[in-house]
This record gives C-alpha cells, sequence and structure tokens, in this order.
C-alpha cells in the first residue's frame, strides 16, 4: 500500500488512553469504549471545524421498538464544491429501557455508535477496534 494512502489512517489509529473506558458487553467480553467527544476533537483537527472541513448527514427510521441511524460522512469538497461522501453507516437502538419506559436518547445513541462506526473507517481509533489497546 502506498504511503500517502495510510496518511490519514496512520494519523488516526493511535488512541489517547485519557478518552477510554472499558466495560463489559451484554455478552460478557471485556471491551473498550471511546468517547465520542474526542472522536469529534480527532476529526477536527485533521480536517477543520465540522461544516468546513468535514461534514456528516443522518437520517433516522423508526419502528415500534427500534430506531435506526444511518449516517454518511464526508472529508473534503470535490472541484465542484460538492462533499464527497462515504457510507452510509447504520447503527440500531431499542426506543425503550429496560423497564419499558420511552428512552428518549435512543436517536442520539444510534446516532453516535454510527458517527464512531464511520470514523473507524478512516482508522480512527484503530487500535481499539482491532484489539490491541
Amino acid at each position: 500500500m502506498k504511503e500517502e494512502n495510510k496518511k490519514v489512517w496512520d494519523n488516526f489509529k493511535h488512541t489517547d488512553p485519557k478518552f477510554t473506558k472499558r466495560f463489559r458487553s451484554k455478552f460478557g467480553r471485556e471491551l473498550t469504549t471511546v468517547d465520542p467527544m474526542y472522536q469529534i476533537m480527532r476529526m477536527t483537527e485533521m480536517f477543520g471545524a465540522v461544516g468546513q472541513g468535514w461534514t456528516y448527514t443522518v437520517n433516522y427510521n423508526y419502528t415500534d421498538k427500534l430506531v435506526f441511524a444511518e449516517v454518511a460522512v464526508a472529508t473534503n469538497k470535490n472541484k465542484e464544491g460538492f462533499w464527497n461522501y462515504y457510507g452510509p453507516v447504520s447503527s440500531v437502538e431499542p426506543l425503550y429501557n429496560s423497564k419499558g419506559g420511552l428512552d428518549d436518547e435512543a436517536p442520539k445513541k444510534a446516532m453516535t455508535d454510527a458517527l464512531t462506526k464511520a470514523f473507524s473507517h478512516l482508522g480512527l481509533s484503530a487500535d481499539v477496534f482491532l484489539g490491541l489497546f
């Protein structure tokens, strides 16, 4: 692979441990999560302010019990001034918590998870997602 093709990946692949947290998944596995604001900060460091150097779109779809977030991310504009998007990347969250109450944070959770997945395609926190952390 050409080195210039890995420029963004290599810049993003290492995660500052201060912005991570260990947790046990519902399947009993010990995993690491990355702070979403750290991810936004890293995107801003690399590409500039959101809306200027990078952007994203989110589409939500709902069922009776679930919310789906579909995210597309763009990191630069082409010669004609249009954003070059990649994605979509999706995530799903239950609309109701374990006690049966409405989880008004469900759309945000689904969007945040989808953005995390989309950012990982650029190599952001690759060490975490490759199990090297």
